[in-house]
């Protein structure tokens, strides 16, 4: 039976016999591990239309490198995201467009430290490297907000332990895109081809993906048996590269039986 303290919102939980600083305690703990409310900690925009946030992480929040997780604030629906962190990070971290209309990022956007977010929680998603078959060499093909998976794969140890070379090729439109996790990208075990399709200023690759690849530019000599593929992006994106794949010899993988490449299809048509 409750005491009456009002402390808790579901019943008595012992918190009336607590000092005001260890309820506020266990009531933030209360919020994180079991209404999945998680307090944001960090914010970065790094242009108009893209930015990361960073979350409290509760010890009952698990996933694997890849996965996503349904998120929402206030009364706006609730959105497939990616998580960027990775599995052993002490924080949640996403990374987000901004849509002015949005039904969710038009709030999410505006979030600062100390709000909370909520945070399902069963992260699930078929961008795993255990739905992949053996292989030497591992090529993460991305465009745009698609970087996410692949950031929160390179942030785990396993990862990198598995494959002798990691091959990232993200497209964008705009050069300041490419700030978002830059110095991640760049470190020397990773084999990165940034891709901008819009600017004059830019020096580097500005063909789409699909082109590259076409052209011999990437994966000239990539083969099913030793290469595995990892693709996130648009609709037209995903099934361009998946028919070459599948012309090719690559087989995709999925949580019922691997094969040599995978592709998450859970972010399609969202805002």
């Amino acid at each position: 039976m409750a005491c009456g303290c009002g402390r808790s919102p579901d019943g008595c939980r012992g918190w009336h016999a607590l000092s005001e600083e260890e309820y506020q305690i266990e009531y933030k703990k209360y919020l994180e591990e079991e209404q999945g409310q998680l307090t944001v900690t960090e914010v970065e925009h790094y242009t108009d239309s893209l930015f990361r946030f960073r979350l409290s992480k509760p010890n009952n929040f698990k996933f694997r490198a890849g996965e996503f997780t349904m998120i929402s604030i206030e009364d706006a629906p609730k959105r497939a995201y990616s998580i960027t962190s990775g599995p052993d990070d002490d924080f949640v971290e996403f990374y987000s467009i901004k849509v002015p209309d949005g039904p969710l990022t038009s709030k999410l956007q505006k979030i600062e430290v100390g709000d909370a977010v909520s945070v399902g929680s069963k992260p699930t998603g078929t961008l795993l490297i255990d739905n992949l078959t053996e292989g030497s060499d591992l090529w993460l093909l991305a465009t745009g907000t698609g970087i996410a998976p692949f950031i929160s794969l390179l942030r785990d140890p396993a990862t990198r332990s598995k494959y002798n070379r990691i091959h990232v090729v993200w497209s964008v439109r705009t050069e300041a895109e490419l700030l978002a996790y830059n110095e991640l990208l760049q470190e020397a075990d990773i084999d990165y081809t940034p891709v901008v399709t819009r600017g004059d200023s830019w020096n580097g690759q500005t063909a789409r993906i699909t082109d590259l690849i076409k052209n011999g530019i990437i994966m000239t000599s990539a083969k099913p048996d030793s290469d595995k593929v990892m693709l996130c992006g648009n609709m037209e994106f995903n099934l361009d590269i998946k028919e070459m794949l599948d012309k090719n010899g690559w087989t995709e993988g999925t949580k019922k039986a691997q094969g040599s490449y995978v592709l998450e299809k859970a972010f399609v048509g969202r805002e």
